[in-house]
């Protein structure tokens, strides 16, 4: 029989820790506290359906699910980046694979801004927009490691990602991370292994909050395009 009281007091912490990873940048008009909440309804919708003949580790995994989920969900509705930043966001996304097609895994900023028909500020502007914004759909995909994702730069479309298998994602993620940087990696090692926030990670490795989501943003960018781009080239081979 589940404790429904001693569990609420255990996971308050934790979802108050789960909030700082994935609220980044506070929406106007929340705290941290509205997110918690946000939170916790979550994890009582967890109880209110959990099946009791389960084991207790698989209600944890379960009902870190539905906690993740309602914070996301919160952040969604009340993201307010416009449609005009959206399809630029794209271009960027658009820009990162044809690039990558061409055989340039790591383009410079500046030749990813200019492929994509704007200028170097706007290109840092709208990807510092991404720390909470669109950057929200998320797939969870290598197994034997429980830690590695991949997230989408628009989570209002149907990605290509959606069509792969967890080992075809696995292996095409392996083969993506090879050619990250040392500090993408790094970046990402903490946020996702580690489970580190934007702050904690900024104190680590002497960079900016900023510049921390940056960092990541970019190199979700590049896997998500380097992914859609070996799906589209396999695609293309089978009706050939």
């Amino acid at each position: 029989m589940i404790d429904k009281e001693e569990i609420i007091k255990a996971y308050y912490p934790i979802v108050k820790r789960m909030v700082k990873k994935l609220v980044v940048r506070m929406p106007e008009g929340y705290d941290e506290e509205d997110f918690i909440q946000i939170g916790m309804m979550g994890l009582l919708k967890a109880i209110e359906n959990w099946d009791e003949s389960k084991s207790l580790s698989e209600f944890k995994s379960y009902a870190n699910t539905k906690i993740r989920g309602y914070i996301l969900d919160k952040l969604r509705s009340v993201d307010t980046v416009s449609r005009y930043s959206r399809d630029k966001l794209k271009k960027i996304h658009s820009a990162y694979k044809e690039l990558m097609d061409e055989g340039k895994f790591n383009p410079t900023d500046e030749e990813v801004a200019q492929r994509a028909g704007m200028d170097i500020n706007e290109f840092n502007e709208l990807i510092y927009k991404q720390s909470n914004a669109t950057m929200l759909s998320i797939d969870e995909t290598v197994k034997d490691t429980d830690a590695v994702l991949i997230e989408s730069i628009d989570s209002h479309a149907k990605s290509p990602l959606d069509l792969l298998e967890g080992e075809e994602m696995e292996e095409l993620l392996k083969e993506g991370l090879k050619h990250l940087s040392e500090i993408e990696l790094t970046v990402l090692s903490l946020y996702y292994y580690e489970d580190l926030n934007m702050k904690e990670i900024a104190s680590i490795i002497g960079k900016t909050e900023s510049r921390v989501s940056q960092i990541k943003t970019k190199a979700l960018l590049k896997l998500r395009a380097f992914v859609q781009g070996r799906i589209e080239s396999e695609s293309g081979k089978r009706s050939a």
